[in-house]
Order: C-alpha cells, then sequence, then structure tokens
C-alpha cells in the first residue's frame, strides 16, 4: 500500500518502506494503515508492504518478499513520486527484525536489484529477534516458543536469521534508529545487542526509549501531535537526508 506525501519546496518527497508486525504470522499491511497519516503530513511517502505468513512459508520467503519490496520502491520511486535518494526503511515488532535483517544483509537487496547503500536510514521500533539464539536462550518466559513458531528448532536458522549475524565494517549499513517501549527488559536486551554490534562496525546507532508506551501504544502512536517517538523519526529522517535538496 502506497501513501504519497504532496512535494515540498525540495522537491520530491523521502519515502520510507514500513514493515507491519504480528510475530511473522499474521496481520496485514491494511491494519497497519494508520503509520502512515502522520508521517505523510509530515512530508514523508510510507510504503507498507504484505508479506506472506508462517506456517504457510519460510522465514526465509518472508525475508525475500520484504527485500523485494525494498528493491521494488528503490526502481519505482520516481513513479510514485518520492525522492529515490533518500529512501528508508522501518517497522514494528516482527517488522523491525525484518527491516533490520535487510539493512544488514547485503544478499537480500542485492538479489532485488539494488543493494545497500540505497538505504540512506533504518527505524526499528521495539524489536525482536535481532540476536535470536541469545534469546530462545535468555530464559524469559515464552521466548523459546515465539521463536520456534516461525523460525523452527534449527539454531543454524536462528543464527542466519539474526541481523546482529551479518553486521560487519564497509558493508555500507545505514545508520540506526532503535527504539525501545517503557521497562520492556527483553526489547532493551535486543535493542543493546544491535547497537553494539552497529556501533563496533563503525555504524551509527542511536538508540531511545519512549518511558510512557507499551509495545502496541509505541506503534499506535506514531504521527500523533507531540508524540515523542514521532519526534525521534522526524529528527533521524531529517539528520540522514531528507532535507538534502
Amino acid at each position: 500500500d502506497i501513501f504519497p506525501a504532496a512535494r515540498g519546496a525540495g522537491g520530491a518527497p523521502p519515502v520510507l518502506v514500513f514493515f507491519h508486525g504480528g510475530y511473522w504470522r499474521m496481520l496485514t499491511a491494511k491494519e497497519f494503515s494508520f503509520v502512515a497519516l502522520g508521517l505523510v503530513r509530515a512530508g514523508i511517502t510510507v510504503v507498507i508492504p504484505t508479506h506472506s505468513l508462517c506456517p504457510d512459508v519460510t522465514i526465509d520467503e518472508i525475508t525475500r518478499q520484504a527485500r523485494a519490496a525494498v528493491a521494488w520502491t528503490a526502481r519505482h520511486a520516481v513513479e510514485i513520486d518520492a525522492d529515490p535518494a533518500r529512501l528508508f526503511v522501518g517497522g514494528h515488532s516482527a517488522g523491525a527484525h525484518l527491516a533490520a535483517l535487510i539493512s544488514t544483509d547485503e544478499t537480500y537487496l542485492k538479489d532485488g536489484g539494488c543493494d545497500l547503500s540505497a538505504i540512506r536510514g533504518t527505524i526499528v521500533l521495539d524489536g525482536g529477534g535481532y540476536d535470536i539464539p541469545k534469546m530462545v536462550d535468555s530464559g524469559e518466559m515464552f521466548a523459546k516458543g515465539r521463536y520456534e513458531g516461525p523460525f523452527g528448532k534449527d539454531p543454524k536458522v536462528w543464527t542466519s536469521a539474526s541481523p546482529v549475524t551479518h553486521i560487519a565494517k564497509g558493508k555500507s549499513i545505514p545508520p540506526f534508529l532503535i527504539v525501545t517501549a517503557g521497562q520492556r527488559i527483553a526489547s532493551r536486551f535486543q535493542a543493546t545487542r544491535l547497537s553494539d554490534a552497529l556501533t563496533v562496525a563503525g555504524v551509527k546507532a542511536t538508540v531511545f526509549n519512549a518511558p510512557d508506551k507499551n509495545h502496541l501504544t509505541l506503534n499506535s502512536n506514531i504521527g500523533e501531535k507531540d508524540d515523542a517517538t514521532t519526534k525521534e523519526v522526524f529528527t533521524f529522517i531529517k539528520a540522514n537526508g531528507a532535507e538534502d535538496h
């Protein structure tokens, strides 16, 4: 689903490809159109893809579809009156995992006809799965079942599907805005794992905690006036290319 923003004084607007949550097993873009409303008003075109779901397909197929959506947007940005040089990727929950994986494993975008340098920045909202093996072994209640459901029981699959596995210097990995909600211990742990790995690789990583939000309201309040997370998202997009022209 494409939500176009109007052109501003700087020409065609930046574009954000945003992946929805749902544990990789439920929901579609239709349930997340609200995410686009405030962003469009602020001059950001938003693309929200719908992907297939586990267990009907594997997590690798979901990721293939997700990177295809990013590559499609990069190739067709001009056609939707967005700036292909100002492409951002983001997501919430399971969608944050997809955004992070696409932004760190260059093979996904190369298969789709572009590369990591096409992404100006990545925004992940209260994500899970940045380091799946550590989450499975963390002892957190229901963590093992939550990840074994979509990712299976093979540790090799867990590792391959973990964004931290693919972070390295010199890969054109874009800067990250990593947002956590309230006091969610698992979210903060995952955010620290991701930001530490990015920092070691020389990639700028900004961690922002929204203390008054929970996992759901962090996402549902995006675009609302005076929402602190929304302001952080706008600041991140502007700092990474939204006012280049």
